[in-house]
């Protein structure tokens, strides 16, 4: 969890020494800056920080009034407060405690020591607050840092314990008296252990200390104890006290050494990991070149998928993997098929040939369609079927199947013209167009397949039975959208096989004035914007 500490200060170096000392630790850091001394108190509250760096020369202002504010208010007197001081002298020290700092250090920032009192601090700090929270009763936060199990020692200049608060007979498990029976009265003597020998001796020394030890307590029970030494000078720069402050970091110790346990076992992991990159990276081109010819192989799956389902519809299986049929209250369906397909059939000795002169007409009624947005349906045997309307609604159908089925009967035509001159078979088709509601959707389940549904359907079918050879049969639905820009011949009611009489119409050609060539098959640019505005 990153820690978040507020900076009040004027000092650019220190903010700069401060911004570079903790980008070191490995530990995340947040630095705000206080920017308003007379807003600090909301700013603190806003923020809500682990610690808060206070510098004491903030503004000019008067520091121990302003640390006194803080520590007054209910909302940041919880907050740890770590005084910055340029140099250490017990009045100073002593009003800046009495204001309310938790603790000090003194300028130039020493960086091991600024990492240990603010995690000291932080540590401490929410230890404080959640203390507090669980312990509603206690009557101030004095007791409640008495609570807290850290040891706060005043030494004087004799080395002499002149006071200790209740946390250290929380920490130490004991009595003073107990604490003095095991290192004596007197701590600078040497009749103490090495370590704490060379602590105090540095202290004296006037250097900020931090040193470890191990501790039994009177039931036998081991604590790792972090000592924090402070030496205090006077005036004339005598030694006044020393102030020891400790906790307990057996947790601490115990998550080392896991972590070291860890470590190791990490780098076993890590060599063996190494080898097995070797074998992975290889194992990774195998994956990337297989990869490479499934993206090919989609690429052509989606292709063949677009080639049998209209866009809308493919996207919607890939997707969803199902396509909810759809209602289309007006399409036009028209269905083609050649005349006397049999007999034909019959005149070719080569069956290959057949169906390739079949698949020739085929690919260009596709051709044809497409141009005029129209969607092919299927072919059943010589029997050619597709629809305007669908997938996308529109209002021009009627136009573009009618227009497209005069291009088919062009291209027929012409072809056949070609094939008497080679003494080949005449292929001749007739075509039926009926405008009406459709249902559309996807049947199947393994091998797709778009399909229309429906009376317009069957209308559809009985308009190009009931065609002549070479000509256009359509019905009045479709004849009543088409008449104003069409000739076409009246063939009065036929019947219709299971349907009854039918109003059919022959449509012989554009008329002239919307008619790009004299034989009226393409639209001029006046009937094309005419059908673009439907």
């Amino acid at each position: 969890m990153p820690y978040k500490v507020l900076l009040a200060s004027d000092s650019q170096q220190l903010k700069t020494d401060i911004y570079r000392i903790f980008s070191l630790v490995e530990d995340e850091f947040t630095i705000k800056e206080i920017t308003d001394i007379e807003f600090i108190i909301s700013f603190i509250s806003e923020e809500d920080p682990d610690l808060i760096l206070y510098d004491i020369h903030f503004e000019n202002s008067a520091s121990t009034d302003i640390l006194k504010i803080i520590k007054a208010d209910p909302k940041s007197a919880d907050i740890p407060i770590l005084a910055i001081v340029d140099f250490l002298q017990p009045e100073i020290v002593q009003q800046i405690f009495n204001a309310g700092a938790d603790d000090f250090i003194g300028r130039p920032i020493n960086t091991p020591e600024l990492i240990q009192r603010t995690m000291v601090g932080i540590q401490r700090g929410r230890m404080l607050k959640k203390l507090k929270t669980l312990s509603s009763h206690f009557d101030s936060i004095t007791t409640a840092i008495s609570q807290a199990g850290n040891s706060v020692i005043i030494i004087d200049s004799k080395g002499e314990i002149t006071w200790v608060n209740e946390g250290f007979k929380r920490l130490y498990e004991c009595t003073l008296d107990y604490f003095k029976s095991v290192f004596g009265d007197n701590l600078f003597a040497s009749n103490v252990s090495a370590k704490t020998a060379d602590a105090f001796k540095r202290c004296l020394n006037g250097e900020y200390v931090i040193y470890e030890s191990n501790w039994v307590t009177p039931n036998g029970k081991t604590k790792f104890i972090q000592t924090s030494l402070t030496p205090v000078f006077d005036d004339l720069q005598n030694l006044s006290h020393v102030v020891a402050i400790e906790m307990d970091i057996t947790d601490l110790k115990i998550i080392e050494k896991n972590l070291a346990d860890k470590n190791e076992h990490l780098q076993t992991i890590t060599e063996s990991l190494e080898e097995a990159n070797k074998i992975l990276e290889e194992q990774q081109l195998q994956i990337q070149k297989q990869s490479e010819l499934l993206a090919e192989e989609k690429q052509k799956t989606e292709a063949l998928l677009l080639n049998i389902l209209p866009l809308e519809v493919a996207n919607a299986l890939q997707k969803k993997g199902f396509y909810k049929p759809k209602k289309f209250k007006e399409v036009s369906v028209m269905f083609a098929d050649f005349v006397g397909f049999s007999k034909i059939s019959k005149t070719y000795e080569n069956i290959i040939d057949f169906l390739n002169v079949l698949s020739s007409y085929f690919e260009a009624f596709d051709e044809i369609i497409t141009q005029r947005y129209i969607e092919k349906i299927k072919t059943i045997g010589d029997a050619y079927m597709c629809v305007g309307g669908v997938p996308r609604s529109n209002h021009s159908h009627p136009f573009d199947t009618v227009l497209a089925a005069l291009e088919l009967q062009q291209f027929v035509k012409e072809k056949a013209k070609q094939d008497a001159k080679s003494n080949k078979p005449i292929w001749a088709i007739r075509v039926g167009i009926h405008t009406g509601s459709v249902i559309a959707g996807v049947i199947g389940k393994h091998k797709f397949a778009y399909d229309i549904w429906g009376d317009t359907v069957n209308v559809a079918s009985r308009m190009e039975t009931a065609c002549e050879p070479g000509k256009i049969n359509i019905s009045e639905t479709t004849y009543s959208y088409i008449k104003d820009y069409f000739i076409c011949t009246p063939r009065g009611k036929i019947p219709a096989k299971n349907i009854g009489e039918i109003e059919m119409y022959f449509v012989k050609r554009i008329k002239p004035e919307y008619s790009e060539d004299t034989e009226g098959y393409i639209p001029n640019n006046t009937l094309k914007k005419i059908v673009s505005s439907l």
